[in-house]
């Protein structure tokens, strides 16, 4: 049964509330404000006979732009569906008997998990510790485990784990068979070089993930790859369907990862209202406010209220933190938006919580 437990479901909202979808502002899903890149849209329609024909079977062109955009052999990426496919595929292929997952983290792990029926452990992240992993994770790792997941930045958390703790993980993890599994999707709203896939041919028990749907505002055409060694490639490959990428979705990722100006846009928009939206939640003194390093803020409720549903009186649709394991009805995740949106936002929780307390 698919899931609904994620933030972008504004459809699903609307429609329970009985709201008009047209005017809620979706600060629920970590998608890129800018929008879709202008070339992207072009080459959809200047492509759209193509859909007469069927895709390169190989994906050859696709998967050589995006080698040539991580700087990574092409015999080395897995393609997907959006990159809940790719990671479902991987635990499949690999049908861990036990796995090793933060809490609280991206859900889906544990769903693919489950979904072949195995056990999980989790590494508790804690709130005193800002939600940072904490070298004692190496303890967890023992020839019990099969497969662990660490996101990087931690969703929802916004949490960046350093290149040094990683590879020390790594290590203890290649010493006890265990397949590490980073996901990288949030990584390209940041300046710096924190990804691990130049580890790639170091390790072989490393994989990692990347979707682009996220830094390209992309949701609706679904695409995500793994980078990983050819063994678990190989296994993956046998149990996914042949033309699982759509023509559309191909087109969109060889023009959006060759779109320079479109990257240097989004990574310079997002540094500014990122920092611009943090500073000026954290002056509200019913909220504590987590430093975010991407395009996603973690806040705790300081008062005993429904956040989620007083912001969706004035169409304002936020993420709900509760059924993330480890955290509770007082989290909640907001997305970085355009600077008018991010204003509303901040006007709007001010003006709850002063009407929340002259209540009092």
């Amino acid at each position: 049964m698919a899931s609904f437990g994620h933030g972008g479901n504004a459809k699903v909202i609307s429609r329970e509330n009985k709201l008009q979808y047209e005017k809620i502002i979706d600060f629920s899903a970590n998608i890129n404000p800018l929008g879709a890149p202008t070339s992207v849209k072009k080459a959809i329609i200047d492509g759209l006979d193509e859909i007469e024909k069927y895709p390169d079977i190989t994906y050859f062109e696709l998967k050589d732009s995006i080698g040539e955009y991580e700087n990574i052999n092409i015999d080395n990426i897995i393609l997907g569906n959006g990159a809940a496919e790719v990671l479902f595929n991987i635990v499949k292929g690999i049908n861990p008997k036990k796995s090793l997952i933060l809490a609280p983290t991206f859900s889906e792990y544990e769903e693919a998990v489950r979904a072949v029926n195995g056990d999980i452990i989790y590494y508790e992240l804690k709130e005193e510790n800002n939600f940072c992993i904490q070298e004692d994770i190496l303890e967890h790792i023992d020839d019990k485990i099969d497969l662990m997941f660490i996101c990087n930045p931690n969703n929802p958390t916004g949490v960046i784990t350093s290149k040094d703790l990683l590879e020390k993980i790594l290590i203890k993890a290649q010493e006890n068979n265990v397949i590490l599994l980073i996901d990288e999707s949030f990584l390209d709203f940041m300046e710096e070089d924190l990804s691990m896939i130049s580890y790639i041919n170091k390790y072989e028990n490393l994989v990692i993930i990347k979707s682009l749907t996220k830094f390209f505002a992309l949701p609706g055409i679904r695409i995500g790859y793994a980078i990983c060694n050819s063994l678990l490639k190989e296994k993956v490959e046998m149990i996914s369907p042949a033309w699982n990428i759509n023509i559309l979705a191909e087109i969109a990722t060889k023009v959006a990862v060759k779109d320079d100006n479109y990257i240097t846009e989004s990574i310079k928009f997002i540094k500014n209202e990122k920092e611009y939206l943090f500073n000026e939640l954290r002056q509200i003194k019913e909220l504590k406010v987590f430093k975010p390093s991407v395009n996603f803020i973690l806040l705790k409720n300081l008062r005993n209220m429904d956040l989620k549903n007083e912001l969706l009186k004035n169409n304002i649709l936020i993420r709900s933190c509760h059924n993330y394991e480890g955290l509770n009805n007082d989290f909640y995740r907001v997305a970085v938006r355009n600077h008018a949106e991010n204003i509303m936002i901040i006007q709007n929780l001010k003006n709850i919580f002063e009407e929340y307390v002259n209540k009092e």
